[in-house]
C-alpha cells in the first residue's frame, strides 16, 4: 500500500502544472494531512495499511484532485490579471494611434518589455510575467529574419551574378546568430513551458497575427507616405484585435479551469487570423489565411511538446523522497 501512495502522490505532482515551489507545497501539505488522518484511523483500531488505505481512497481520484488544486491556485487574482492585461493595451494603443511607426515609441515598448520580463523571471514567473515574457521574444524573432534576410538576399545574388552582394563574414555571422539565438530561445520557453505548457501558449498567442501583419505589411508594400490611409484603416483593425487579445486574456487569468483556458486559446488564435485577413484583404487569399491560421495553432500549441516527457526531476524525486520518510513515522 506505501508503494501505491507514493505512485498517488507521483501522479498529482504530475497532474499539478504548477511552478515547482507551489507543487512541493500542495503535495506536502496533502502528505502532512493524510500522516494526521492515518495517524486518527489507527488510534481508533485500525491497522496501518487499512487506514492508509482508505485515506488515500477518501481523497478521491488524483487526476480530479490535481485538477481542483489547479483551478484554486493558478487562478488570477484582480492585481495580477490587470498586470498581465497591460502590455496588450500598450498594443493596442500603438496601432490606434500608428505609433508602430516611431522608432522611439517601438525602443520604449520594447524595454518595458524586457524589463518586465526581468523582474518577472527574477520573483520565480509570477503568472502576470507571461504576456511579459511573450513580448520580449519579439526582438530575437524580428533579428531571425534580418538575419534570414541576409541570407537570401546573398543567395539571391549568386543566383544572378554568381557573387555574393555581401561578404562571406557577415553570412558566416548572420548563420552563427540565427544558430545561437535559435537555441536561447528554446531553453527560454522550456523553462517557461514544463511547469504549465498552456500559460506558454498564453504568452505567445500574439505571435501568430504579429507575424500575419508583418507578412501583410511586406506584400502590399505599403509606403507611409502614399498610403496614409489605409495604414490607418489597417491600424485601426489591428488595435480591435490586440483589445480582442486583452479581452481573452483576462478571462484566461479568471478562469482557472485548465481544459476551458486550452479550448479559449483554441479559438481565439485563428479567429484573430480571420478577422484579421476580413478587414484587410476582404475576399483575396483564402489559401494563404487558411495557411496562417493552420500555422497559429500550430504555434500556439507548440509549448505543449514540452509536457511529453515525464518531468522525473529532482523536486519530484524530493517530494518521494519526503513522502516515504512521513510513511516511516507511521506506526506498524
Amino acid at each position: 500500500m506505501a508503494s501505491d501512495y507514493r505512485g498517488y502522490l507521483s501522479l498529482l505532482e504530475r497532474r499539478l502544472h504548477l511552478e515547482p515551489g507551489e507543487r512541493d507545497e500542495i503535495v506536502n501539505e496533502l502528505h502532512a494531512h493524510v500522516q494526521d488522518r492515518v495517524l486518527e484511523r489507527i488510534e481508533q483500531g485500525q491497522s496501518p495499511e487499512a487506514a492508509l488505505k482508505e485515506t488515500v481512497e477518501s481523497l478521491g481520484a488524483a487526476r480530479e484532485l490535481a485538477e481542483g488544486f489547479y483551478e484554486i491556485h493558478s487562478r488570477g487574482s484582480w492585481h495580477h490579471t490587470a498586470l498581465a492585461v497591460i502590455p496588450h493595451l500598450l498594443l493596442a494603443l500603438t496601432y490606434a494611434f500608428h505609433l508602430w511607426t516611431n522608432p522611439m515609441w517601438v525602443g520604449a515598448m520594447l524595454l518595458i518589455a524586457i524589463s518586465a520580463s526581468v523582474v518577472g523571471w527574477r520573483k520565480g514567473r509570477p503568472r502576470w510575467a507571461y504576456p511579459w515574457l511573450g513580448y520580449s521574444l519579439i526582438a530575437p524573432i524580428v533579428s531571425w529574419g534580418l538575419a534570414m534576410s541576409a541570407v537570401g538576399y546573398g543567395a539571391w545574388g549568386v543566383l544572378i551574378s554568381g557573387k555574393l552582394p555581401l561578404g562571406v563574414p557577415i553570412y558566416i555571422a548572420s548563420f552563427v546568430y540565427f544558430a545561437f539565438s535559435l537555441w536561447v530561445v528554446i531553453k527560454y520557453v522550456s523553462r517557461v513551458a514544463r511547469p504549465d505548457w498552456v500559460m506558454a501558449s498564453l504568452a505567445i498567442l500574439p505571435v501568430p497575427f504579429l507575424a500575419y501583419w508583418f507578412f501583410f505589411f511586406y506584400n502590399w508594400g505599403f509606403a507611409v507616405e502614399d498610403n496614409a490611409r489605409q495604414l490607418r484603416e489597417v491600424d485601426s483593425s489591428a488595435a480591435v484585435i490586440f483589445l480582442i487579445i486583452a479581452a481573452a486574456t483576462a478571462v484566461f487569468y479568471r478562469i482557472g479551469r485548465r481544459l476551458v483556458r486550452v479550448a479559449l486559446l483554441a479559438i481565439t488564435a485563428p479567429s484573430l487570423i480571420v478577422l484579421a485577413w476580413m478587414s484587410y484583404q476582404g475576399g483575396r487569399g483564402y489559401v494563404a489565411v487558411f495557411l496562417f491560421a493552420v500555422m497559429s495553432m500550430a504555434i500556439l500549441l507548440s509549448p505543449a511538446l514540452f509536457d511529453l516527457k515525464d518531468p522525473e526531476d529532482e523536486s519530484e524525486q524530493r517530494i518521494l523522497g519526503v513522502a516515504a520518510s512521513g510513511l516511516a513515522d507511521i506506526p506498524e
